[in-house]
């Protein structure tokens, strides 16, 4: 059995569907041909989940392992990536980035991030605190 992600977003099942197959919101960081992806509406009436199994990849032990989460290639986390992106796109129609905060969960990525920071008095000024 392979790795597995998911998430919830708060859309019906069949726009999700739709979106999905577009090619301006399907996540690329997914590799399609080696994932199965389910929707399962959400309980509760909260959305719809997301489920990709991933099939399981290049083996290679734990070297191998700790090659590709440095240099970004490791396939669960690219995965988990593609759905937040995915779920921030059709939930608010943006990215969200920040310099305090993770920007995903490719291991490189964590790597170059810094702590938060507050602002300065100027920056709180421009941002109208």
């Amino acid at each position: 059995m392979g790795s597995r992600a998911s998430i919830t977003v708060l859309r019906s099942r069949e726009e999700l569907e739709r979106l999905w197959r577009d090619a301006r919101y399907r996540p690329e960081q997914i590799d399609h041909a080696r994932a199965r992806v389910r929707f399962v509406e959400a309980p509760g009436d909260r959305g719809t989940e997301i489920h990709v199994e991933l099939e399981p990849g290049v083996s290679g032990g734990v070297l191998g392992e700790a090659v590709r989460k440095l240099r970004g290639t490791e396939p669960l986390a690219k995965a988990k990536d593609g759905l937040h992106r995915f779920k921030q796109q059709v939930e608010t129609g943006v990215i969200a980035r920040s310099d305090g905060a993770p920007e995903g969960q490719q291991l490189r990525r964590q790597l170059r991030q810094r702590p938060a920071q507050p602002l300065e008095h100027d920056e709180l000024q421009r941002a109208g605190a």
